[in-house]
């Protein structure tokens, strides 16, 4: 079975885009769906803040410091999997077309979610 990827998207911030894709994963993963949130916000990254989590590493950890993205994802209790975007790191807003691919292909090639 193919993994499916919901993208929410907007080029205004403080529209809701983090509550959205945040319920969203939540109302998945109620119906049973293996999920797992990839906070994208490349400047401001807040979905942990919002479940209350704190993260040891998140996407600056896989980007700069070779870290796997295995290693960086945070099992949370409201069984939705999160990828912790990183917050208040200048060089995370300014990503290279190649950084840029290595992520999507490395989120794109998690199989153990729906």
């Amino acid at each position: 079975m193919t993994s499916r990827t919901i993208v929410f998207t907007s080029g205004k911030g403080g529209v809701g885009k983090s509550n959205i894709s945040l319920n969203a994963a939540l109302e998945l993963s109620r119906r049973q769906y293996r999920t797992c949130l990839l906070d994208a916000d490349l400047g401001l990254a807040n979905v942990d803040i919002l479940l209350g989590i704190q993260s040891e590493k998140n996407l600056d950890d896989f980007l700069f410091q070779d870290t796997p993205l295995e290693e960086i994802i945070v099992k949370t209790s409201y069984g939705v999997d999160v990828i912790p975007g990183s917050s208040g790191v200048e060089k995370m807003a300014n990503l290279s077309s190649a950084q840029l691919s290595l992520l999507i292909e490395a989120f794109s090639s998690l199989e153990t979610y729906d």
